[in-house]
């Protein structure tokens, strides 16, 4: 994963905590931004926020803050494309 230098700040999908403008970070487009800390750069993502509502494949509208996303990639014909989707409580355990 490449360390970047944040252009805005966010959360980091391991530990949770605060990413500032202008501090190095990990990032993956699939994963999001991690600090370059072993602990957090090599964990799962437990915190990826959704910012917001939508309805989750199952049909449960979902409020912003709430869920987990998911990337969704499309290899379709006029080369495909990537999207957010978002999991409700129930379908993410």
């Amino acid at each position: 994963m490449p360390t970047i230098t944040t252009k805005k700040a966010g959360t980091c999908r391991a530990c949770g905590g605060h990413i500032r403008k202008g501090e190095e970070a990990e990032f993956s487009a699939e994963l999001g931004l991690a600090h370059v800390e072993p602990q957090c750069s090599r964990g799962p993502v437990r915190f990826r926020p959704n910012t917001r509502a939508a309805a989750c494949a199952c049909g449960t509208w979902v409020k912003a803050g709430e869920g987990r996303l998911r990337l969704v990639s499309d290899a379709g014909a006029q080369g495909g494309g990537k999207r957010w989707a978002v999991d409700c409580a129930s379908c993410v355990s």
